[in-house]
């Protein structure tokens, strides 16, 4: 009967198909798209902006390729033909997809052939940054202004390099950059290292001068007083007037002695040290330690000069703003001293109260003891690998030595011949006009670092024309995969020696470089970009609407998903844990937030999950489902094209041009879920083919607000009684769910499929361009490897490493 469906169709339309057949379509492959497509994607009835009756064959065009490359994925998924028109036979299907998928292969090789010998892809800012710390052991802050330019993203990816164009304003700030870096590595003088503790006293009773030092060993109680810092409430941590003059910048260490009380709702205190000539925290960290038990933390950060630094307990404002005495009271000096929360003999009695009668905060407390600083300081490592950068002599020899050195490190692969000698002249040049050595030395490590071979990451030869990078081109894209940053002497040395072109060296050189702790650059990078978690608090909530919400809440949101992320690759876990587990990550603030128990200590901790929680996988996190909302409403439209986009590695159509946004409802109307306004909505036929797939991957989270916390019926304007919302919904293949839980569940059964796209976004990550649809029968079979073992996350990226796939330019 198949066959006699073809013979029709070609009695049918015999024009057609003679047509067709000049545009080089074979006949039976036109014979199915006539009977099942063409009706509803022509010239006049262009259904998703979609004409299929005019595509062309010429499958070495790319963007035509993917075109074809999209009608194979959409069949072969069920998706087309749609739900309410006649199915294709199996025979139909794979006429189709043969032909797709054998004219997709020849093009490919035709397509790259038309590619030009060499490609470039820019560093971002963020790989700059870390390739000059690890190349030089200097901190140099991109976000700085003055400093590097934004990068631009493309579905949350920075390092796409079709986007990271050069300007003349790059090359200008390249320019300061590399002579800033080198400056710091290099300085005229070598920095003296400052080391000094600051008291309770130092940091709040003498802050404004109203007390003395004097004055409080006088009254005995110099060892005694403690800084009491209530929320929202800040200390001095590091004045300019502290440092010696002429501190230098750099990588200080610091150490903190403090107490953290929760308040009476369990809420812990958060300590945040602040950077307020920067505007931005150095460290975060929730405090939970006894007041007579105080913990020690510490950290290192990079201080511009003159620092200014405050200790802040960074919880929202519990007291009035404006014209409040007793608030004036505790943010000024007349508070009075603090010793314990039993004693408050010397506090001032008409500030507000901190403790009860029982010694019990009122409000979540820290309570400071002292910090210390020390800086700048650098490693051993650092000192030794700069050394090794400089000439042993001024004699030319030794000069070009050093430089061959220096070139190949910040180069990432030797230097060809004659490449140096212009770096050469350029110090003879310096010298002559009167600069010392070691200046004319430096202005040539400058070229070094402002030529393109530094930021920019070649792949390519302008002498041949080859389908796969190089062992010394490998050795840049592994190491910027997994360390966001410059290939070390051990990755250049297998380079140089062929051992990284073979599998075992490969492997070894991978497993080597995930043990390194610059591998944690990649599990908090790479998940912040796949799950677009930098759109977290870029809509911030409606503070009326949302009281619960802070800064704090917002970074602990990210933190949950780079922390699960972590746990997985440690623990080398199954994939299907991304959509559904019974564990999270969290810390203190979240607890509360989820309404789960408060962990014992402060700072991230894996916990166990119980059913009645309704959290587990990424999905049900509270930043994947806020980084989808509009700070004042939740979006299940936006919900179900993150899905679509991360989980599936599709990026839906754009809607339809002028359709008019869902308002809220008027208050002499009955109160409406945004759902249900969602589906009056998607009733217009210019909407439904997109909503009938997009809407039922969101819908699954209607029981979570705007910002991810849980609840039964949403609060919304209107007439009436809240609605109760509505989780459940009917996948597109026809799986229905009743709620978040049952969605999770139905995509943890088709791990494969979402194994596929992970492969999609690890390429996306690693080889710096957009995956397309030519590309995904490559990342299907790579993705197949881990099937056996259940798909584990580390399995997984280590095939992908040594797949061909990753060689390839």
């Amino acid at each position: 009967m198949i066959r006699l469906s073809f013979i029709a169709a070609a009695f049918l339309c015999p024009t057609l198909l003679a047509a067709e057949a000049i545009r080089g379509i074979d006949p039976k492959v036109a014979a199915t798209l006539e009977k099942h497509c063409n009706r509803c994607h022509n010239e006049k009835k262009d259904k998703g902006d979609f004409r299929l009756d005019d595509l062309p064959p010429d499958f070495t065009a790319e963007m035509i390729a993917q075109k074809w490359a999209q009608v194979m994925f959409r069949i072969n998924t069920g998706e087309m033909p749609p739900e309410d028109e006649e199915p294709m036979a199996q025979d139909e299907i794979g006429v189709v997809v043969d032909w797709i998928a054998t004219r997709t292969e020849e093009g490919r090789a035709a397509r790259h052939a038309a590619r030009g010998p060499v490609e470039h892809h820019r560093l971002s800012r963020t790989e700059y940054a870390n390739t000059v710390r690890d190349l030089l052991g200097v901190h140099y802050d991109v976000s700085a202004p003055g400093a590097l330019n934004v990068d631009p993203m493309w579905h949350g990816y920075d390092r796409i390099g079709s986007l990271l164009t050069l300007s003349p304003s790059h090359v200008d700030r390249y320019l300061k950059a590399a002579d800033l870096v080198l400056s710091r590595a290099y300085p005229e003088t070598e920095p003296k290292v400052f080391n000094k503790r600051f008291d309770s006293i130092d940091i709040r009773y003498t802050r404004y001068r109203r007390y003395t030092r004097e004055q409080i060993v006088e009254l005995g109680i110099a060892d005694k007083v403690r800084a009491p810092l209530w929320p929202k409430g800040a200390f001095a941590g590091l004045q300019p007037h502290w440092l010696p003059r002429g501190q230098q910048p750099g990588i200080y260490k610091a150490r903190i002695q403090l107490s953290g009380l929760p308040g009476p709702d369990g809420t812990a205190p958060h300590l945040t040290i602040w950077d307020a000539n920067r505007k931005r925290a150095l460290f975060d960290e929730d405090v939970i330690a006894p007041e007579d038990k105080p913990v020690i933390l510490g950290f290192e950060a990079f201080l511009d000069m003159p620092a200014n630094i405050e200790i802040q307990n960074e919880l929202p404002l519990p007291f009035p703003k404006d014209g409040n005495h007793t608030r004036n009271v505790l943010d000024h000096q007349d508070h009075g001293f603090f010793i314990h929360s039993k004693d408050g003999s010397m506090l001032n009695p008409t500030a507000y109260k901190l403790f009860d009668d029982d010694g019990k905060p009122i409000y979540p407390m820290l309570i400071v003891d002292w910090i210390e600083w020390e800086g700048p300081v650098s490693s051993g490592r650092d000192i030794e690998k700069r050394k090794d950068f400089l000439p042993a002599s001024e004699e030319e020899p030794a000069v070009r030595a050093a430089l061959h050195r220096f070139a190949t490190r910040a180069w990432r692969k030797p230097p060809e011949d004659g490449q140096l000698d212009r770096y050469i002249a350029l110090i003879a040049a310096e010298k002559a006009a009167g600069e010392s050595f070691r200046s004319a030395f430096r202005t040539a490590m400058a070229g070094i670092l402002t030529s393109k071979n530094f930021y920019y990451l070649k792949e390519g030869s302008p002498h041949e024309k080859r389908t796969h990078l190089d062992d010394w081109e490998l050795a840049s894209r592994l190491s910027y995969f997994l360390w966001s940053s410059t290939p070390d002497a051990a990755l250049l040395e297998a380079a140089g020696n062929g051992s990284l072109g073979t599998p075992d060296g490969l492997r070894g050189q991978f497993q080597r470089m995930i043990a390194d702790p610059k591998a944690e650059r990649f599990m908090e990078d790479f998940p912040r970009q796949w799950l677009q978690l930098h759109r977290v608090g870029m809509f911030p909530p409606d503070p009326k609407l949302y009281p619960q919400y802070d800064l704090w809440l917002e970074k602990s949101m990210v933190g949950e998903s780079t922390g699960y992320f972590r746990e997985m690759f440690a623990g080398n876990l199954p994939l299907r844990e991304f959509l559904d587990s019974n564990w999270t990550i969290i810390n203190p603030r979240l607890a509360k937030f989820y309404g789960l128990p408060s962990p014992a200590s402060s700072g991230f901790q894996k916990v166990s999950l119980r059913p009645e929680d309704n959290r587990g996988g990424l999905l049900t996190q509270a930043s994947t489902l806020m980084l989808t909302s509009d700070g004042t409403r939740h979006r299940p439209v936006h919900r179900g094209v993150w899905v679509s986009e991360t989980i599936f590695g599709r990026t839906p159509p754009p809607p339809p041009p002028n359709v008019d946004p869902i308002e809220p409802t008027p208050s002499d109307q009955p109160k409406a879920t945004v759902r249900m306004q969602l589906e009056a909505h998607a009733s217009n036929p210019a909407c439904a083919s997109c909503h009938r797939n997009i809407d039922p991957l969101g819908f699954a989270f209607e029981n979570y607000n705007a910002i991810g916390l849980w609840r039964v019926e949403e609060i919304t304007t209107g007439k009436g009684g809240n609605p109760k919302v509505d989780p459940s919904g009917i996948l597109p293949g026809g799986l229905r769910y009743d709620d978040a839980a049952g969605f999770k569940r139905h995509l943890a059964d088709d791990t494969d499929r979402f194994a596929d796209a992970f492969c999609g976004q690890l390429a996306t990550y690693a080889t710096r361009r957009m995956v397309t649809y030519a590309d995904r029968a490559e990342l299907a079979s790579i993705a197949k490897q881990g099937a056996a073992d259940g798909y584990r996350l580390r399995s997984m990226i280590e095939n992908f490493v040594l797949s061909d796939f990753f060689r390839k330019r």
